[in-house]
């Protein structure tokens, strides 16, 4: 289990989750992403002619909302680029085993104002011996993109973009 503190952490029982997203990514990038509260339509796999996009339709965390919620493509971004960081770790280590990666991404309170997320993952990786498959899992967690991002160690610039 990989788990990292929120920028200020408070006690989880203190600070219940107003809502949690949650997904389970197998095989990374050329998986699938399994969202257990989407009220969303299942996407299929097609060829995209160039030029041609995809339209997600997104809504809020309400059981009433259709689309997606900012909590569930956050979960899902961070479940994949784990799940793959992951898959590129065993590989290194000669291991090619099965493995997924389970987000949850809660929606909290901010004591300072508004709201902010509380992500969590949870790595299975299967035949390996729990302090083996930890080992593995916090290497991932320390390489991967997202996780870095969720740390707090990525970059993220605003910046205003006006349209002609």
């Amino acid at each position: 289990m990989l788990t990292d503190p929120a920028p200020d952490p408070a006690p989880r029982d203190a600070d219940p989750a107003l809502y949690t997203a949650r997904v389970e990514n197998t095989g990374g990038t050329s998986g699938r992403v399994l969202v257990h509260d989407a009220h969303a339509v299942e996407l299929g796999t097609a060829q995209l002619e160039e030029g041609e996009e995809i339209t997600l339709p997104t809504g809020g965390p309400q059981p009433s909302a259709s689309g997606f919620n900012p909590e569930q493509f956050l979960a899902m971004a961070w479940s994949t680029c784990l799940g793959e960081t992951l898959r590129v770790v065993l590989t290194e280590h000669g291991l090619d085993l099965e493995s997924s990666v389970s987000v949850e991404m809660g929606l909290h309170r901010d004591p300072a104002g508004g709201f902010r997320f509380v992500p969590r993952a949870l790595v299975h990786i299967d035949s390996l011996a729990p302090d083996r498959a930890l080992e593995l899992a916090e290497a991932a967690h320390a390489r991967c993109p997202v996780s870095k991002l969720l740390r707090g160690q990525g970059a993220a610039d605003v910046e205003l973009g006006i349209r002609p």
